[in-house]
């Protein structure tokens, strides 16, 4: 692998770096839980319409995605439960690849409405600040 960061080689300096990151990462196939600071619950700690909408719309960032990640399947204890969970291990494995063309194509579109959500607030936001800036001036101006 060779990095190449504005024209120049970085793998000797930024290799190594990477390289530990991703040994950090879980290995496991089941997903690691959600931090506190990515949960819904912390809409609840908001105490103003502009604190929420900030909250919100981070929280969006992380969760727009689809993942067709392995996971544990479900199943009944006994013969019929294992038999049951491995046809469906199989089923999934083969329909794979149509899971992971209609998720491409959902997060595609959870990320639009996620930057249409931000770009709304952005603009709410400067009309706002402009109202508040015209308001101001015109309480100067009154006698």
């Amino acid at each position: 692998m060779k990095i190449v960061a504005a024209g120049q080689d970085r793998t000797a300096d930024l290799g190594a770096q990477i390289a530990e990151t991703v040994r950090c990462w879980p290995t496991g196939t089941r997903p690691a839980v959600l931090p506190e600071a990515l949960s819904a619950l912390r809409l609840q700690q908001t105490a103003t319409e502009a604190e929420f909408l900030t909250e919100l719309l981070r929280l969006l960032r992380y969760r727009d995605n689809v993942d067709t990640l392995p996971f544990e399947i479900p199943r009944k204890p006994g013969r019929v439960g294992a038999l049951t969970a491995t046809f469906k291990a199989v089923l999934w494995k083969l329909f794979r690849y149509q899971h992971d063309r209609i998720t491409f194509r959902q997060n595609l579109i959870n990320h639009l409405y996620t930057r249409t959500l931000e770009f709304e607030h952005q603009q709410y936001e400067r009309e706002l600040g402009d109202l508040r800036r015209r308001i101001a001036d015109l309480e100067q101006k009154a006698p």
